[in-house]
């Protein structure tokens, strides 16, 4: 009865390990950098940035007023080269979408929020 009892604990604990052991990929290749937006708020309103994709958004984060912030791309929003940004000030109803931007992994997007919302323009830069 205690040989089994001890053989039940083994296998139990074999099974504990198994499952709590992480796979690495083997592949020799690094995995890609992703892109990244650099926020540069100059209007005095907080803003929210999102990711727009066909008709889905994710939201990047948020700056206040005045400052900067860099947020990492989801890479599910850039599978074939473009990006769409959305800025959408808090305590505003207008929003500022960008056209559609060509961008690699790597690479940075610099978006620059206007104090008119409609003048805010980007620019894509490497690293």
């Amino acid at each position: 009865m205690r040989r089994q009892w001890i053989v039940a604990a083994l296998a139990a604990l074999t099974i504990d390990v198994a499952a709590c052991a992480t796979k690495k990929a083997s592949s020799g290749q690094p995995q890609p950098e992703r892109a990244a937006v650099t926020v540069k708020n100059d209007n005095w309103l907080d803003v929210t940035i999102f990711a727009v994709r066909g008709g889905a958004r994710t939201r990047l984060g948020f700056v206040t007023g005045m400052s900067r912030g860099t947020f990492p791309v989801p890479s599910d929003f850039v599978p074939d080269g473009t990006l769409q940004l959305m800025v959408d000030p808090v305590g505003s109803s207008a929003t500022y979408v960008t056209d559609k931007i060509v961008v690699n992994s790597g690479q940075r997007v610099e978006l620059t929020v206007a104090t008119v919302l409609r003048m805010s323009s980007f620019a894509v830069w490497s690293k």
